[in-house]
């Protein structure tokens, strides 16, 4: 190939790579701001600065606009939260537990509540939905595994359910913008409802021991 023609196809997946990242930035932003209904891929086009056939092209549909975001955040928050082996209580601190926590949702957590309160009104955001709280649930189960894996399957439900509503996104926003915490009063708060539930799971019978 020649050294032009190769330098031009990377100048273009270059500007390709641009517009697609300015229209998720610009429709995460809307999405935000406005309700799902009132967002329209003018809209869109508009606030990225791009074509409206840019914007066709790369996500289709607004649905296609819902995938293309979550695939989009997915990875940003899996980078945000880190391995949750990192993550894990070194005994009865749990730090490192709801400072991932408050990185993700001090970024995060105003679209992430915007998809839940508007998961039916669409089928992408009711997959999103979803998605994000399974994803969840496998966090909470993977960093608290030392206290759920010992516990009968009843009782590890129980703590596991327990666990990811006290690390939800809906009790951060209450804290931190309902209750005017601070992310330092958040992040303390959230630990002393992980702490007393991780108690309470203590006094329970576990397995029996195994010849």
């Amino acid at each position: 190939m020649e050294p032009s023609r190769a330098y031009q196809q990377r100048r273009r997946a270059e500007t390709t790579d641009a517009n697609t990242e300015r229209i998720l930035r610009a429709a995460t932003e809307l999405f935000v701001e406005r309700p799902f209904d009132n967002i329209t891929l003018p809209a869109v086009a508009e606030r990225a600065g791009v074509g409206l056939q840019t914007v066709i092209r790369r996500v289709g549909t607004k649905d296609g606009l819902v995938r293309a975001i979550n695939g989009w955040i997915v990875p940003q928050v899996a980078a945000t939260r880190g391995d949750p082996g990192d993550a894990r209580p070194a005994g009865d601190d749990l730090a490192g537990v709801t400072d991932r926590l408050a990185r993700h949702y001090e970024q995060w957590g105003r679209i992430t509540e915007r998809t839940l309160h508007q998961q039916d009104a669409s089928p992408a955001l009711r997959e999103s939905a979803d998605a994000g709280r399974r994803a969840h649930r496998e966090w909470i189960e993977a960093v608290f595994a030392a206290d759920l894996d010992p516990l009968p399957p009843a009782a590890r439900d129980d703590l596991a359910g327990r666990l990811a509503a006290i690390c939800g996104v809906e009790l951060w926003l209450v804290l931190r913008r309902d209750q005017h915490l601070s992310v330092a009063a958040a992040c303390a708060a959230v630990a002393d409802l992980a702490a007393a539930c991780r108690h309470h799971a203590r006094q329970r019978p576990r397995h029996p021991t195994q010849p």
